[in-house]
């Protein structure tokens, strides 16, 4: 039997007596994904499989805005850290808009001057979904269906400077969204929630020279073992966590259950309900 849980945030109560880089009370995460189960009360560790989040970077912030932090917030970064050479005033274009990721992309996005285009499924509170994601700092947001209607071919196609695109859908959305990304631009795909292929049209490769790229956040926290790379891992830990305590981002919604105080049958419900295809929402799991 394995223990579940990718991400996650703990308290050290005690440390051995040759362990120098972390002190009891430290707040730590998993160094990298797959490292420990993180859904449990209490577990011994290695203390190298473990990264300490300074005190001064969390103050005012809650356990489940780090437990958050590793993933989402981290790919999204990476996503428009990586890929081009973005500038104030550029766009992107992504699908799963409301997604961890895609909230994540805009709240970053909109606070280093980069412009976002948003493309969500449809749905019958599809009004109410775009406000919330403007209120993020989503400049535009329409739906998958509104992605071929006359009025917004016509807007999109007016912009030339939509320099990424990010995937986490695939499919015939994906082809939809490729098509608006300027000369020379990347499509980048991190994700595959419809379960269909990334296809791209011949003609996008011939004279609009679009790229096709992919990215796994575990994938890019496996390559941090130089000091080059820890310091960049710090660096975005911070950046991200700093806007956080000055209210420029926000973790996603989250479904929060208290397991310790859930009986067998109920912890076992939360548990399916949590890794369920249809789950809706990110699930967070509070071990006293």
């Amino acid at each position: 039997a394995c223990v579940g849980g990718n991400e996650g945030v703990g308290r050290v109560t005690q440390i051995g007596q040759n362990v120098h880089n972390v002190q009891v009370g430290d707040w730590v995460v998993p160094q990298r994904a797959g490292e420990f189960g993180t859904w449990c009360t209490r577990t011994i560790v290695d203390a190298q499989s473990v990264s300490v989040v300074p005190e001064k970077w969390r103050s005012g912030l809650s356990p489940l805005d780090i437990a958050c932090l590793k993933v989402n917030p981290c790919t999204a970064y990476r996503l428009l850290r990586d890929f081009a050479d973005l500038k104030k005033g550029d766009y992107v274009i992504q699908n799963g808009a409301n997604s961890g990721v895609g909230r994540a992309v805009i709240q970053l996005a909109h606070s280093w001057g980069i412009r976002t285009i948003n493309v969500v499924r449809d749905r019958p509170e599809l009004h109410e979904l775009q406000r919330e994601l403007t209120a993020l700092g989503a400049d535009i947001v329409v739906s998958d269906k509104q992605l071929t209607a006359d009025s917004v071919k016509q807007q999109l196609r007016s912009l030339n400077n939509v320099r990424l695109g990010f995937n986490c859908v695939g499919g015939r959305t994906t082809l939809q969204l490729t098509k608006y990304i300027s000369e020379g631009g990347t499509l980048v795909t991190y994700g595959g929630m419809s379960r269909q292929p990334v296809t791209m049209p011949t003609s996008l490769l011939l004279f609009k020279d679009i790229a096709a790229r992919g990215f796994w956040m575990n994938r890019w926290y496996n390559s941090c073992s130089s000091l080059a790379m820890d310091a960049e891992r710090q660096s975005m830990w911070k950046s991200i966590l700093g806007l956080m305590r000055s209210g420029q981002f926000v973790t996603q919604p989250l479904s929060v259950s208290s397991i310790d105080e859930a009986s067998e049958d109920d912890a076992q419900r939360i548990v399916r309900d949590a890794v369920s295809w249809t789950a809706g929402s990110k699930h967070a799991f509070v071990f006293a």
